[in-house]
């Protein structure tokens, strides 16, 4: 976060989930979805269990808790300065990788064959186009090593599901529960984390409300 921004004034403040814990939920839904297929996961029998990574924007906390929060489930993440490195692994396929690591869940090595920041050439992130192009690069060269398809949100991860993995019955996971990527569960979409959004848009409103009335920000808020 923006700590200059979040001290522009007495009066300012910020609204949001807790990103650590949200993270660590995707991971776990993930390690969990591995276990319960553990004897089925992978698809071309390499007796390596590979993920693909979407990253939002590596420097916005959020991504980075969520970049963190699945290698941390995963036990592909690499600590540096007492956290895991959230950097973008580009490719991996051999296990190279300096940022990253291979894992063991259920007795299965776990691999991230990729990781990219999802940033298109206008310099939009979490960009959902960028996304269905990248998934469509990793698979023509490695598709066969992929066994999940993950996203730092859903617009990223229904882009890699549309283009590629609903088709191929690859497991893929998001994050925000935006309405198409929960109706696609029906479809084989494997999941997403809930940040509340109408609540956080409730207290969006009553930070403002509580700032007009001049009463303390924590009113109607904390209880």
């Amino acid at each position: 976060l923006d700590s200059a921004a979040l001290s522009f004034n007495k009066d300012t403040y910020y609204v949001g989930f807790d990103a650590v814990q949200g993270a660590e939920l995707q991971g776990q839904m993930i390690a969990d979805y591995i276990e319960a297929h553990k004897d089925t996961l992978d698809r071309n029998g390499d007796g390596i269990v590979g993920y693909v990574l979407a990253i939002g924007d590596i420097g916005h906390n959020d991504s980075i808790a969520r970049t963190r929060g699945v290698r941390k489930a995963l036990g592909t993440g690499v600590e540096k300065d007492g956290a895991i490195v959230s950097d973008p692994a580009g490719t991996n396929t051999d296990g190279s990788s300096t940022v990253v690591q291979d894992g063991t869940v259920a007795a299965l090595t776990v691999r991230e064959l990729a990781s990219q920041e999802m940033k298109n050439s206008a310099g939009a992130t979490w960009d959902a186009a960028t996304a269905g192009n990248a998934i469509g690069t990793w698979t023509s060269s490695f598709g066969d090593q992929i066994d999940i398809v993950v996203s730092n949100n859903d617009g990223m991860g229904m882009s890699m599901f549309n283009a590629w993995s609903k088709a191929e019955g690859v497991p893929t996971f998001g994050y925000d529960a935006n309405s198409d990527a929960v109706a696609a569960i029906a479809d084989g979409y494997s999941g997403t984390i809930s940040q509340h959004a109408d609540v956080q848009a409730y207290l969006t409103l009553r930070v403002l409300r509580n700032a007009l009335d001049g009463v303390d920000v924590d009113t109607g808020i904390g209880t």
